[in-house]
C-alpha cells in the first residue's frame, strides 16, 4: 500500500515536477530569442541581393560557380562600381575573372568548394566577359557575357581606368 505523504512532501514533489519541464521550456525560449536577435541584427542585405554594399564598394553581384555554369544574381548594369562575389557551388576549384572597358584582365584566386572570392571593378558603358580561368572551364560552358549601359556589342574592348582589389575566403561572408 502506497505510503501516505503530507502536504509539504507533495507540494515539494509537484514543484520538483513543474521544475522539470519549465528548464527546458525556458532553454528552449532563450535559444529561439536569440536566434531571432541574430537574425535581425541590422546588417546590410547578404551579397547577391544587388544593392549598395558598405564602404563605398559599390554594388554586389554574386556570381554562383558550378560545374560547368555562372549564375549572375543579376543581369543588368548600369556604370559604376561593382563588388562580384564568385560562391563556389561546385565540387571542383573555380575562379573568376573579366575584362571588357577599361578592365584589363582581373580575377580572383582560385577557390576550394564551398570558398568565396571576390573583386571590384568599376565597370564603364560596354560589354564585358565573365569566365571561369581554371583549367578548361571556360570552353565547357564558364564563360557569360554582360552589357553595361546602352544596348550594343558585347565583345570586350578597350577602355579607360579600372579599380580592382580582391579578396578570398574559404567558407562564407
Amino acid at each position: 500500500m502506497p505510503q501516505a505523504r503530507t502536504h509539504e512532501e507533495a507540494m515539494t514533489m509537484t514543484a520538483v515536477r513543474r521544475s522539470s519541464s519549465v528548464i527546458p521550456a525556458t532553454l528552449l525560449a532563450l535559444a529561439l530569442l536569440a536566434t531571432a536577435t541574430a537574425c535581425s541584427s541590422g546588417k546590410a542585405p547578404a551579397a547577391g541581393s544587388g544593392s549598395p554594399t558598405a564602404g563605398g564598394q559599390g554594388t554586389t553581384v554574386t556570381v554562383t560557380e558550378k560545374e560547368y555554369s555562372l549564375g549572375l544574381s543579376q543581369t543588368q548594369f548600369t556604370p559604376g562600381s561593382y563588388t562580384f562575389v564568385a560562391d563556389n557551388a561546385g565540387t571542383v576549384a573555380h575562379a573568376l575573372a573579366i575584362s571588357g572597358p577599361g578592365v584589363s584582365l582581373t580575377q580572383t584566386p582560385t577557390i576550394s568548394p564551398g570558398g568565396k572570392a571576390q573583386f571590384t571593378v568599376t565597370l564603364q558603358q560596354g560589354g564585358y566577359e565573365l569566365w571561369c580561368p581554371v583549367d578548361s572551364h571556360k570552353a565547357l560552358g564558364m564563360d557569360t557575357h554582360i552589357q553595361v549601359g546602352a544596348a550594343g556589342s558585347a565583345s570586350p574592348t578597350a577602355g579607360g581606368a579600372a579599380t580592382t582589389s580582391s579578396g578570398t575566403t574559404g567558407g562564407g561572408y
